[in-house]
């Protein structure tokens, strides 16, 4: 096996600001019961903890495919983009049931610098993928294993295997499982043609949901992760119809009131959606009730009430108003009373609580467009991108440490990924053809 050789490290976790608890037991479960290693790490993600993750060893079955390096890189990948976790990469598998090697390997990777490490057996049986992923402390004389866990995926879902295993590594560090396994939704086309896609979260495997030919835009991902609402011109004018992108079902029609239907907002539950409907007059914002059909009207007055986003009790909504004279963030019960102002000065717009409650996301208008973020209160406003071009609608990863949003830094609009202070920017989607307005779903069933 070769590996590439890092700067080394100082062996001593709480000299990098970690806590590192490991139970005492004599024999691990065969899958973890409960968080093992508990990782404290900073918003920013500067502190990370370096970890081996070698090829799979093939145990079963043959691997025409090239699944097992794949599943590897994929799940290595993932832990980069955590922000948590530094890989060390490596060429080459350790022999299964051959405790000599892979004492030697956690050596010798102990010694370029990992503090932790994988080791990955696959079987591949007709149609199906198995994987066993052991995690290992290489911080300890013994190189203690942490946790074990099998998984399993159809033979052409390498990456959600992948996927699946780096979101159990980062729930071992952290005691919160990552988001690799979860989509994104967003609008790919031209103006005039654009249509809903959906991907992994970052961006592979991109499928069409609507293809009416049609304008479609503001996907928004259910709670549960089932479906997606969303604004279509398909018959001429803007209206809100509900898609099951993994399921063979039939488009649902939300509202078609006459005027506008749009920014779809799902209240926590998954019960209830907000919206904005112009079919009293002038834009408000109303919730409705899937299982009855009932509309309530939550917001009454004489400016532009739009873009509602709810907190993650359920029990407030942030909105967009120009009550005030221009765009700004207004904060309100969820049965719109105590209605409050966050944002004052320039044009803000685009509200998204984060999942944590703490925090909501918006776009700032002064001369370009950029992302800010702002607490509850309104206490706390803060930049998060400066350019290049223009940033804005952004969206929260589920676990609210990352954000995904439209960026034109390369010229047309593509999708980016950043850690929720700023940092750490990655493309998402590439190419001549324009991406925006994402979504970012739940974890996946």
């Amino acid at each position: 096996m070769q590996f590439r050789h890092i700067l080394p490290f100082t062996a001593a976790l709480i000299l990098l600001g970690w806590t590192l608890f490991v139970p005492w037991s004599p024999r691990p479960a065969p899958r973890a019961q409960g968080v093992d290693v508990f990782l404290n790490v900073t918003a920013g993600g500067a502190r990370k903890l370096n970890i081996a993750i070698p090829e799979f060893t093939v145990v079963a079955g043959t691997d025409t495919t090239g699944a097992a390096k794949l599943v590897a890189s994929v799940a290595g990948d993932d832990l980069t983009f955590s922000g948590l976790f530094s890989v060390v990469a490596a060429t080459g598998s350790i022999p299964a049931n051959d405790p000599g090697a892979l004492k030697q390997s956690w050596t010798d990777f102990a010694a370029a610098g990992a503090h932790a490490a994988v080791h990955g057996l696959l079987a591949v049986r007709g149609d199906r993928l198995e994987a066993e992923m052991r995690l290992y402390d290489l911080t300890t004389p013994e190189q203690r294993l942490i946790a074990a866990r099998k998984f399993e995926a159809p033979a052409g879902q390498p990456r959600r295997l992948a996927h699946k295993i780096a979101d159990e590594i980062v729930l071992q560090f952290t005691g919160e499982a990552g988001i690799a396994d979860t989509k994104i939704a967003y609008v790919r086309g031209p103006r005039g043609a654009r249509e809903i896609h959906v991907a992994d979260y970052d961006g592979a495997n991109a499928t069409p949901v609507t293809r009416n030919g049609s304008i479609n835009l503001m996907p928004a991902w259910s709670p549960d992760a089932r479906s997606l609402a969303f604004v279509s011109y398909m018959k001429g004018y803007p209206d809100l119809y509900r898609a099951f992108p993994f399921e063979r079902r039939p488009e649902q029609t939300l509202a078609a009131f006459v005027g506008i239907n749009t920014s779809p907002a799902w209240s926590p539950d998954g019960r209830t959606l907000g919206m904005t409907l112009s079919k009293d007059g002038n834009p408000e914002i109303y919730v409705l009730t899937l299982a009855t059909g009932a509309l309530r009207r939550l917001t009454r007055h004489a400016g532009i009430d739009t873009e509602p986003t709810w907190s993650p009790t359920g029990r407030q909504i942030a909105f967009v108003s120009d009550r005030a004279g221009v765009a700004h963030i207004f904060v309100m019960d969820a049965e719109g009373t105590s209605v409050q102002q966050l944002t004052f000065g320039g044009f803000q717009t685009q509200p998204r609580w984060s999942p944590k409650g703490d925090t909501i996301v918006y776009t700032a208008r002064e001369g370009s467009h950029d992302l800010w973020a702002i607490a509850p209160d309104g206490s706390n406003a803060r930049r998060l991108t400066a350019g290049p071009g223009n940033n804005q609608g952004a969206a929260w990863s589920p676990n609210g440490r990352h954000l995904i949003f439209q960026s034109s830094r390369l010229g047309g609009w593509q999708l980016f990924a950043m850690l929720a202070d700023g940092s750490s920017v990655t493309a998402i989607t590439r190419g001549p053809t324009e991406h925006t307005s994402p979504s970012w779903s739940p974890r996946l069933p």
